[in-house]
């Protein structure tokens, strides 16, 4: 009786439902690159699922004045900002490259400035961001 039940299974997946699927090496490679993002997907992508998301979401231009949009669409913004778009350093205005780019806190974080929020981080090279420090942005404005 074990003998049956043990084999009446795929051992491989939870799902019975897709059972049915040749679970071959090449499936898993399959499966693991494209949770890698490596497979291209046309119309996919971080900026085709805000997309969809927005479609739903009703935005007025009072609400943009009044700072109440919706947090998907924040995200939308600072993903195509840092990843889509050219960027340019905050302080001196140099093109911005994936060797010269850094974070920068506008208010240190030594000063008590959030970590976490999105509001306090602007795109700086790393000349500007070392001279900055743990400085002010009038400190620093001031040295310059």
């Amino acid at each position: 009786m074990t003998e049956a039940l043990k084999t009446s299974y795929d051992t491989l997946t939870t799902d019975l439902h897709r059972s049915s699927v040749e679970r071959t090496p090449a499936y898993y490679l399959e499966k693991w690159k494209r949770r890698q993002g490596l497979l291209a997907r046309p119309g996919g992508g971080k900026i085709e699922k805000f997309r969809r998301i927005a479609r739903f979401k009703a935005v007025s231009v009072a609400d943009i004045l009044a700072d109440r949009l919706p947090r998907v669409l924040e995200s939308e913004y600072h993903f195509y900002r840092w990843n889509v778009g050219k960027l340019f350093c905050t302080y001196c205005n140099c093109e911005l490259t994936r060797e010269n780019r850094t974070q920068d806190h506008v208010v240190p974080r030594a000063r008590g400035g959030s970590c976490l929020g999105r509001e306090n981080i602007e795109p700086a090279c790393v000349d500007c961001n070392s001279a900055k420090g743990h400085k002010s942005l009038l400190e620093f404005l001031m040295t310059r």
